[in-house]
């Protein structure tokens, strides 16, 4: 005889038509009942009569992970075994995947315990249970969390389904389900270097990638050739500081998907007396946090974390707010990072990216000369002007307002071509280029262009590796380049970053950021001064793997732009300024514009 709660979810006025009826009526009754045998005999009962309508077994075919909320069970932080209903995040991964599919890898970036490797593991079985052909793999970080993986999430939802979901197993052995009549499987295994091999992919979950111990690199050139087109791969990982998966993260080859602590909606805490805190820095993040609009119960379960942890950089990286907190390193960043952050939550990417075109010829005496340029528009390109030159209306005239760039070659070869444009009045960042793989002289044009762009600004372009930049710049007769003392009298264009000037530029950087964090507006940046750390030798540097190529830039135009006297720049005319204090030259060439 069939249990009158049972009886009740299964007609409630309404009849069984898709997955989704059964979805709602076994929530209903869970929610009234809390009753785990009930709930599992409600899915026997739902799907016998579900199975013989025709819409709703097309239904499943076409997307078995209805099957997650209607059929499967999962195990809860406390051990108990529950229906498997999505929580917010997850919800938010299956939206994602429904809409796009294979189309790229998938990163997931996210706090501790949100539940994505039961999702990931649960909509493989979904798969494996009515689809021809599929072969689904997890890769886990460890041994252990293999065998977890394997028994205590997918083998559990797999035990408590009706029989009548389950397909004939050809085997079902400690690391792989595989059922002969559909050819399909499902299996786990530990990272290693031939993971993989000889098997032929449809669904690829990387988990807790950021702690794999072998080569990531590596280990995708096993992986990927072994997926077919069209499969999905997922890469999920909590962070673990500046390591393969972050600069995975980085390559903008994955749809990137973080997911904050606080979108768990479990994470609260009733006692609000973890918020009476005299510790300066979670006063500072619980700032920033009720900025984001958390509410006291939400902050006091941050507080009582944060006093659990000794190592306090740890609670970053298990509960992020942020990708910047996520990646968080074990060196001293030399800027406030909290203000870091909080100025990366706020940015807004604004500005117009493009590159510079231009025509480019020779005069009667074979020097070169530019003319023509013209700023175009293209996703991909290596400068964005965070906003426009300044020219301000004066009694008897105009008068343009003063810029400075500061310009980092990329060294040996390793590292970016970047530039910073500064307005010397407010400091702030007006424009910034970056650039990997371009020739030094190609890089110098679009110097030259970019310096005309903002009023001639005076350019001080770093000279320790290469010169030709510099050299470029002065054929071309750029009117505004900073040149160096180099003994009595001799005068050498380009800024040297040595042993002297280093320390300098650096710590005046670091005080301007201090007083006013509003004068950097680049994500990208704002991102390298994020991992701009205080080495072993105690000099300022980029942490391991990172660059900062966009640091140093800034740094030089900020320390001569804190030369420049705000009253001159309001004068119409600055060159005897120049002269007196930045080496100044102007070369009298005519141009052809």
């Amino acid at each position: 005889m069939v249990d009158l709660d049972l009886k009740i979810s299964l007609t409630e006025g309404r009849k069984i038509e898709s997955v989704k009826d059964i979805e709602e009526a076994r929530r209903s009754l869970f929610e009234r009942t809390g009753n785990m045998r009930k709930d599992r005999e409600f899915v026997r009962l739902a799907f016998e009569k579900a199975l013989s309508n025709p819409n709703i077994l097309k239904e499943i075919k076409e997307d078995p992970t209805c099957l997650i909320q209607s059929a499967f069970t999962v195990v809860d932080k406390n051990k108990k075994t529950l229906p498997f209903f999505l929580n917010e995040v997850q919800k938010d991964f299956l939206r994602v995947f429904r809409e796009r599919g294979g189309e790229k890898p998938y990163f997931i970036l996210k706090g501790r315990q949100q539940g994505f490797t039961s999702l990931i593991t649960a909509i493989q079985l979904a798969y494996s249970l009515v689809t021809k052909n599929f072969a689904g793999l997890t890769v886990a970080d460890c041994g252990d969390n293999s065998v977890s993986i394997f028994n205590d999430k997918a083998k559990r939802i797999y035990n408590n389904l009706p029989s009548l979901l389950k397909p004939h197993e050809k085997y079902n052995s400690a690391k792989e389900l595989f059922f002969d009549n559909l050819n399909s499987s499902w299996r786990v295994a530990v990272a290693s270097d031939d993971v993989g091999r000889s098997r032929t992919l449809n669904f690829l979950h990387l988990s807790e990638v950021a702690f794999y111990t072998v080569d990531l690199g590596r280990l995708q050139g096993s992986l990927l050739e072994a997926t077919a087109k069209g499969s999905v791969v997922v890469y999920e990982t909590t962070a673990n500081g500046f390591n393969d998966a972050k600069a995975l993260w980085d390559s903008g080859s994955c749809i990137n998907l973080f997911y904050r602590w606080w979108q768990t909606a479990e994470y609260r805490e009733k006692d609000l007396s973890y918020l009476e805190t005299k510790d300066k820095w979670l006063k500072t993040r619980l700032e920033f946090l009720k900025g984001e609009g958390l509410d006291d119960y939400q902050l006091a379960w941050y507080a009582r974390k944060y006093q659990s942890y000794l190592d306090k950089n740890m609670l970053k990286q298990e509960y992020p707010c942020s990708p910047e907190d996520a990646f968080v390193g074990s060196s001293e960043c030399l800027f406030d990072k909290e203000e870091l952050l909080k100025r990366l939550s706020e940015s807004e990417e604004k500005g117009v990216r493009g590159d510079f075109r231009y025509l480019k010829a020779y005069d009667e005496f074979g020097a070169p000369y530019i003319w023509d340029i013209r700023f175009q528009e293209d996703e991909k390109g290596m400068i964005v002007l965070h906003s426009l030159p300044v020219k301000e209306k004066v009694s008897g005239g105009v008068k343009s307002r003063g810029y400075v760039m500061g310009c980092d070659t990329a060294g040996l070869g390793e590292d970016f071509f970047t530039a910073k444009v500064v307005d010397c009045k407010t400091r702030k960042t007006v424009a910034t280029l970056r650039v990997k793989h371009l020739d030094e002289d190609l890089y110098a044009d679009q110097l030259y262009c970019l310096g005309k762009t903002y009023n001639d600004a005076l350019i001080a372009v770093e000279t320790n590796y290469s010169t030709l930049s510099a050299r470029q710049l002065e054929s071309l007769s750029y009117p505004n380049l900073f040149r160096r003392e180099r003994g009595e009298g001799q005068r050498q264009v380009g800024f040297e970053t040595n042993l002297k000037t280093r320390p300098l530029i650096i710590g005046n950087l670091i005080a301007l950021f201090r007083e006013d964090s509003s004068i950097e507006c680049d994500k990208e940046t704002l991102r390298e001064m994020l991992t701009f750390v205080r080495g072993k030798n105690g000099r300022g540097e980029a942490d391991k793997g990172c660059h900062d190529d966009l640091v140093m830039a800034l740094a030089i135009a900020q320390y001569v732009a804190s030369s420049w006297d705000k009253e001159v720049v309001e004068r119409e005319a600055c060159e005897d300024f120049l002269s007196k204090h930045f080496n100044y030259e102007k070369k009298e060439k005519k141009l052809l514009w």
